[in-house]
């Protein structure tokens, strides 16, 4: 006999035969650990745990009458489905051999599952170093290549905008209607270039928490972060007024806030979660870890500062990319990876 049932968390349907019934497992789609429930009876907390393969294609579930086997059960271990294209893979498989879809992060770093802790400034350099060395191509063509595409996109909206600017004046004068019309034109170009800051932030994110986790991304991930975007502009956003709302009132809470949710663009990329879901989880990655993170930030923005002066422009290009190393390299500490 069949079970299905959905996670409690994020509500993927999953299935499995009714011999696992009162186990507990993590949930492929969000890490989070839930439990087998008994044919009918709501799920109850238990002791122990497996770990989930792979989630069910939501088409074929609530739809099959046949009974799951231990070959096909997503406890069994030698399969799993790519959530993708459905083709069956080798359990474990960082990617799925078909399409090519990331399948679930690399343990070759030795450290265990996703799961909040507290972090080490001295381990997080020293891990960060070593990536850093061994990357060194990539870690400095990624941020690089991003600022200047960055670049040039936003002098050609720039370009583009004044042109349409100039044509406005010209056809209205100076009248109320022409200062509302430039003023909703620089309101779309600042938009404009904010889509392109935080498309190309996403790419070199998703390359370097790929790097951390020893998974070899190509260059051409730098691109990759369209089906993220929506979610980041809309938690960027909300993120920003928080912050900004925090300052206004009296600077200190501003600081708190930014710590307790500055993990949410790593969490949203890595844990692939709806809406704002990214900021409780942020907040729970950072118990403990804010006092830390706070030294790491400053510590950063000295090498950084000291390192553009003696250095000069050249120098940022080594410096840059380390620091975004070392901050990927903290949220992997803070979340076990």
């Amino acid at each position: 006999m069949t079970i299905e049932f959905s996670c409690s968390h994020c509500n993927k349907v999953l299935k499995t035969s009714d011999d696992k019934a009162g186990r507990r497992a993590k949930c492929p789609q969000c890490g989070e650990a839930v439990t087998v429930p008994m044919p009918d009876v709501p799920a109850s907390e238990d002791d122990g745990f497996d770990e989930f393969d792979a989630p069910v294609p939501e088409e074929s579930s609530f739809l099959g009458e046949q009974t799951v086997s231990e070959e096909e059960s997503f406890l069994a271990g030698s399969k799993t489905v790519c959530p993708m294209c459905g083709e069956d893979v080798p359990a474990g498989a960082v990617k799925c051999e078909y399409c090519g879809e990331t399948l679930k992060a690399s343990s070759g770093s030795g450290r265990g599952a996703w799961e909040p802790r507290v972090f080490n400034i001295s381990d997080t350099f020293s891990r960060a170093w070593e990536l850093y060395k061994a990357n060194l191509g990539l870690a400095i063509a990624i941020p690089l290549v991003a600022g200047s595409v960055y670049m040039v996109a936003s002098s050609v909206i720039g370009f583009f905008m004044q042109i349409i600017q100039v044509s406005i004046m010209q056809a209205g004068g100076r009248g109320e209607g022409t200062m509302v019309a430039i003023f909703l034109l620089l309101l779309l170009q600042n938009a404009m270039v904010f889509l392109v800051y935080m498309y190309f932030q996403l790419g070199g994110q998703i390359v370097f928490l790929k790097i951390v986790r020893g998974e070899n991304p190509e260059f051409n991930e730098l691109f990759s972060g369209g089906p993220y975007l929506g979610r980041m502009i809309l938690c960027s956003i909300v993120y920003g007024l928080v912050v900004l709302l925090g300052y206004v009132a009296l600077i200190i809470p501003g600081i708190i806030f930014s710590l307790m949710f500055w993990p949410f663009s790593f969490i949203l990329i890595d844990r692939n979660l709806p809406g704002l879901d990214s900021f409780t989880k942020a907040k729970d990655v950072m118990v403990g870890n804010k006092l830390s993170f706070f030294g790491l930030s400053l510590l950063l923005g000295l090498i950084t500062l000291v390192g553009g002066v003696v250095t000069l422009f050249f120098g940022l290009i080594f410096i840059i990319p380390f620091t975004y190393m070392v901050q990927t390299v903290a949220y992997a500490e803070m979340t076990n990876q």
